[in-house]
């Protein structure tokens, strides 16, 4: 990653963004035929992934400004699951529009979701992984409802939305490429 450009970090900023999109259409595909456990762990990697956009954004500006980045640092924020979205609820603190963060709800918002993480992460493995509790077997289908996956396929879609309004100001790949005032071609629908 150190190697790229600066041009190229912006355009693996649009590929991450791509990428959460088909997580998430793929996630609504098995929302619809009622397979929740895996939609919900879909929807979680697509958070997770976009949470890796305001952390290369980080190492951008830092570049441009021909400042010093910790490429090690990157790279490691990149792999974790807890920095991802921790990093993606700062995105959205800072950028989704919804009547949960409006006025003075959303710095509250904010410490409670990065507080939630841990049981995030404990609920991901749910959808994902056989276990065993209270001497249950617990299967994903037993662990994620209906509701689970509907809340967090919701929310990524939002999340969804909140970057790319954030990409269309910021990334000059994009705004620079529709100087004539069209928006980014939206490469979930």
């Amino acid at each position: 990653m150190d190697t790229l450009s600066v041009e190229q970090l912006n355009t693996l900023r649009i590929a991450i963004f791509d990428n959460a999109a088909a997580l998430h259409q793929e996630a609504e595909i098995l929302l619809k035929n009622s397979m929740y456990s895996r939609a919900y762990l879909l929807a979680h990697f697509c958070i997770e992934e976009l949470g890796k956009i305001p952390i290369l954004i980080d190492a951008i500006v830092k570049v441009e400004k021909n400042e010093s980045v910790d490429w090690r640092d990157v790279k490691k924020r990149f792999t974790s699951h807890v920095k991802k979205i921790s990093s993606q609820n700062g995105h959205f603190y800072a950028f989704g529009r919804t009547p949960e963060l409006s006025g003075d709800k959303g710095i509250p918002w904010l410490l409670a979701a990065n507080h939630a993480i841990p049981e995030s992460y404990n609920r991901k493995n749910l959808s994902t992984y056989v276990g065993v509790k209270d001497g249950k077997i617990v299967r994903p289908s037993d662990a994620i409802t209906n509701d689970d996956a509907m809340r967090l396929v919701s929310y990524a879609a939002d999340c969804l939305s909140a970057h790319r309004r954030s990409e269309e100001l910021t990334n000059p790949i994009i705004y620079e490429a529709h100087e004539d005032g069209r928006l980014w071609e939206d490469p979930i629908n």
